[in-house]
């Protein structure tokens, strides 16, 4: 049974981290130069888009957020198994966030002999991996319904 409450929930969170994935997740200034900060790459904002830091960290975290989503929804059958990859996906999301407005902020750009001293600006739409949480901890609580009906029904033949 594909058309459930959860598998919308756990699609639309699927969605969202690939959307992050092609969206800037901030801008970084210097005295010297303005950087844009992506899911891959930390690069300068100028026409040549010089590569400045690898954030690919970023990027796989998002992408198995992602496939987690997905590859849940056609779990149906095994809404035990479907609960803990929630769980798992939730955790997921949130080692995401902490990596991405911390780690790279915070402990990998000041080692970067260009970026030491930037000032991260995030956007607005790094709120979007809240709403990722958001629509898995929905799908978790639906699935945990549809178990608690199954349970009632096998109580009452």
């Amino acid at each position: 049974m594909i058309q459930r409450k959860q598998t919308i929930y756990l699609f639309f969170a699927g969605l969202v981290t690939l959307f992050l994935l092609f969206i800037p997740l901030g801008h970084l200034a210097t005295e010297v130069a303005y950087y844009k900060y992506t899911a891959f790459a930390v690069r300068e904002a100028t026409p040549d888009n010089t590569f400045i830091l690898n954030t690919v960290g970023n990027a796989v975290l998002l992408c198995g957020t992602s496939a987690l989503s997905f590859i849940t929804i056609f779990l149906f059958n095994n809404r035990k198994l479907q609960m803990k990859l929630v769980s798992v996906n939730m955790l997921l999301v949130l080692l995401t966030i902490c990596s991405i407005m911390y780690l790279y902020p915070n402990i990998l750009f000041p080692k970067n002999i260009h970026l030491s001293g930037a000032k991260v600006d995030f956007n607005y739409t790094i709120l979007v991996c809240f709403v990722s949480a958001i629509g898995l901890y929905l799908a978790k609580k639906a699935i945990a319904k549809d178990e608690a009906t199954i349970r009632s029904a096998d109580r009452l033949r």
